[in-house]
């Protein structure tokens, strides 16, 4: 009697879970071919993505190889495209690249702007945007002495590896400008400090050495 009962309730099951099946099977199919889709959909994306950063690569040292050849316009074109990329490493050296190119061919003014475009970025690392007011200022002899300390300022009044750096251009930026006693000023001042390099040491006394000797 027992197994009697048992195959009833066996087969009962067996009704219950047809049943189920025929009421949520669309839904547990819709399911799995989510699933493997959203997986398929993934590694398509990496791979993608993969062969995308491949031609980025390579369009930049593309680049950057007729720039060497002095194919300028060639460069240029190059790097105005991958100056678009999303991937950002390679997006922020075409910058600078179209910078550096604009500034062979004398367009600095344009050259100007692509720095100008990388320094007001806060997307890009700080490190980057220094270095491009710092480049910026110090290739360009169109703009103003004005122009170029506000460029520098944001260098001058923070800590910053390449704060030393500005703070030298800064001294140049006032010699070029005959603001001889606020330059002969800033480079005692930076002379008597002491995390500047031997290197940078030697740069700032032969400034001194040279240029005030000959004025006086």
């Amino acid at each position: 009697m027992a197994d009697i009962f048992d195959e009833v309730s066996e087969e009962l099951k067996q009704d219950r879970l047809i049943q189920i099946w025929k009421k949520f099977s669309k839904y547990i199919i819709s399911f799995f071919v989510i699933t493997i889709l959203t997986i398929l959909s993934y590694q398509l994306f990496l791979n993608w993505s993969e062969k995308k950063l491949e031609v980025s690569s390579q369009q930049f040292f593309m680049a950057l190889e007729k720039l060497d050849n002095k194919k300028y316009e060639e460069s240029l074109k190059i790097f105005l495209k991958n100056s678009n990329e999303p991937h950002e490493g390679y997006r922020v050296m075409s910058l600078f690249g179209l910078a550096e190119t604009n500034y062979k061919i004398g367009k600095i003014r344009e050259m100007a702007l692509n720095y100008k475009n990388i320094y007001e970025d806060v997307n890009i690392g700080l490190y980057y945007r220094n270095l491009s007011r710092l480049l910026s200022v110090m290739k360009d002899n169109v703009s103003t002495f004005e122009q170029q300390i506000n460029i520098l300022k944001p260098i001058l009044n923070s800590p910053s590896k390449l704060q030393l750096l500005a703070a030298e251009l800064e001294v140049i930026l006032h010699i070029r400008s005959d603001n001889l006693n606020e330059a002969k000023t800033k480079l005692k001042s930076l002379l008597k400090r002491t995390d500047i390099s031997f290197e940078q040491k030697s740069r700032l006394e032969l400034i001194n050495k040279i240029y005030y000797s000959n004025a006086e």
